[in-house]
């Protein structure tokens, strides 16, 4: 409406407003940037060489209004230069909401980390992820391009460069993570019947999967924790003490007069595995202890041998056997 009526009132820019809308029709389609670049160098060619009377006076009953030449040419610039900033604002994709499906074709790089294996994995846009053992990453093919999105299976710790433009995307399961410039941790081991999202710095939004919609989104503060169930529909809120991600980060174990469920719990967090006993202590076990940056053979090496018993090691299960 608001073109057609400039129309109205002055009929002599027809072809130039109709030169632009042919201009953002073009920008609207995926053609080559050179195509783009010849189309828009046609029509400042056509603007240029446009005739106008200097001044061109047109009466109206309203004002009367003065264009020069040069001003015509600057409110085609405007227009052109309008239709190029809303042609990325209307294609662009909010990836909060809208996932992109992972397939083997779009897949640029997979990290995999063994057993009792860390790694540090440092993507293009500065953002850094700690990944736990037995342990696997996604990186999309476009990442930090149109989106920044990844998939994960086991455990991480991210901590993610600022961008605005462009949320940070971790898919887990049925869970999908969003953040912008944060820092938090996920646990997604394929033996869990849930996702935890864990959230030291920052805010994220922990949301469910349909197809490719993310929906039911829950906000996470810092000190603040989330459980989803592996069907995604069920969010269980708490919080917990951001120490406890610290010494995920560096494998820091502390025990202090500790019990064997204790001794699992802490285990299990630091290096992602399973503890099951073949048999029952015949003494009540109250371990202390701390370590720093220590394998996990290392550590129940230590707390063998004060404890009495020995251990075997299967994929990410371990099986603690104690003296009779």
């Amino acid at each position: 409406m608001y073109w057609e009526g400039i129309l109205k009132e002055h009929p002599e820019l027809t072809d130039i407003i109709q030169q632009a809308e042919s201009l953002f029709m073009v920008l609207a389609l995926k053609v080559d940037p050179a195509e783009k670049e010849k189309e828009l160098e046609k029509l400042k060619l056509a603007i240029e060489t446009e005739t106008f009377a200097d001044p061109v006076v047109i009466e109206s009953p309203q004002r009367i209004v003065r264009f020069k030449r040069k001003y015509a040419w600057l409110s085609a610039a405007a227009a052109i230069l309008i239709c190029i900033g809303v042609y990325p604002l209307m294609n662009k994709v909010d990836y909060s909401t809208h996932i992109p499906a992972y397939t083997q074709v779009n897949k640029s790089e997979e990290v995999r980390t063994k057993f009792n294996e860390r790694r540090t994995v440092n993507l293009p846009d500065g953002s850094i992820v700690l990944l736990n053992g037995l342990t696997e990453l996604k990186i999309d093919k476009d990442y930090n391009k149109n989106n920044r999105v990844l998939w994960l299976s086991g455990e991480a710790h991210f901590t993610v460069a600022k961008n605005k433009d462009k949320p940070f995307i971790v898919i887990s399961g049925k869970t999908a993570t969003t953040a912008l410039g944060t820092s938090f941790k996920i646990n997604n081991y394929s033996r869990s019947a849930e996702t935890s999202v864990m959230l030291t710095t920052g805010k994220v939004n922990v949301g469910t999967i349909n197809g490719q919609e993310v929906i039911n989104h829950v906000q996470l503060l810092p000190g603040e924790q989330v459980n989803v169930g592996e069907a995604g529909n069920k969010f269980n809120k708490s919080t917990f003490s951001i120490q406890e991600v610290e010494d995920w980060t560096n494998r820091k174990l502390v025990f202090s007069m500790s019990s064997l469920d204790e001794i699992k719990s802490v285990l299990k967090n630091i290096y992602g595995v399973e503890i099951i006993t073949g048999n029952r202590p015949t003494k009540t076990i109250a371990f202390t202890g701390q370590f720093t940056n220590e394998s996990l053979t290392q550590v129940l090496d230590a707390i063998g041998f004060s404890n009495h018993f020995t251990y075997s090691i299967k994929d990410d299960k371990v099986k603690l056997d104690f003296e009779k």
